[in-house]
């Protein structure tokens, strides 16, 4: 009952620290901030230590071939809290760059096996929008224009010669102008999808404090009382 008590009063004053930005910044709120980053900071520390305590240590201490790969993320991580010491910092150069490619490559592929194909496979699959009709068939087209207009809005290249520029302007720069169309729908619909998300967060922190204000106020009379 007390540890419940004591998370309620947390939550619903850190909960109008953070309402209090409506009037402005101001020291409250920058108050949760910290707090924040503070609760974020400390967690990632204590996950990164288990993590190597449990994995990396203990995979040290055997002879199996699992020492020797223990090894390369043991010293990359010794290496970048070189990152923290200005004289050294340039050792820690080597685990930034791992992390970077290691992030990009991820992204890449993500982005590749995720997004691109199955996209490009969508479009190209005739067969399916045949098999579900006319309404398959009109989906499908405008799928596949919509894929293209958006690849193509990226193309800033224009040809020199009067000619080809004409019959550029007139193709890619019209399947462009679509692209955009479709582009912009997507980022408003995206938006309104966050939009929704943190309204909804934010009726549930508002019916939050309420709840904790008036189970507050109960347990203040039955005290009384």
């Amino acid at each position: 009952m007390t540890a419940d008590l004591i998370g309620l009063i947390a939550g619903t004053l850190l909960t109008l620290l953070v309402l209090s930005y409506i009037l402005g910044d101001n020291p409250l709120y920058r108050l949760a901030l910290h707090l924040l980053v503070g609760a974020t900071v400390g967690y990632g520390v204590a996950v990164t230590t288990v993590t190597v305590l449990q994995t990396v240590l203990p995979a040290l201490q055997s002879d199996s071939p699992d020492r020797v790969r223990a090894l390369i993320p043991l010293v990359l991580g010794i290496l970048l809290l070189f990152k923290g010491f200005p004289r050294w910092s340039a050792w820690g150069n080597f685990s930034t760059a791992f992390l970077v490619g290691v992030g990009a490559a991820v992204a890449m592929g993500g982005a590749l096996v995720g997004t691109i194909i199955p996209q490009t496979a969508a479009v190209g699959s005739l067969n399916v929008w045949l098999r579900e009709g006319s309404a398959g068939l009109i989906n499908g087209l405008i799928v596949m224009i919509g894929t293209i207009g958006a690849l193509l809005a990226f193309a800033f290249a224009v040809p020199r010669q009067p000619a080809l520029r004409r019959l550029w302007n007139g193709s890619v720069g019209v399947l462009g102008q679509i692209g955009r169309l479709f582009l912009l729908a997507a980022l408003g619909a995206a938006f309104g999808t966050a939009l929704t998300a943190s309204l909804t967060v934010l009726v549930g922190r508002v019916y939050a404090v309420v709840t904790g204000i008036q189970q507050l106020l109960t347990l203040i009379g039955m005290s009384s009382g």
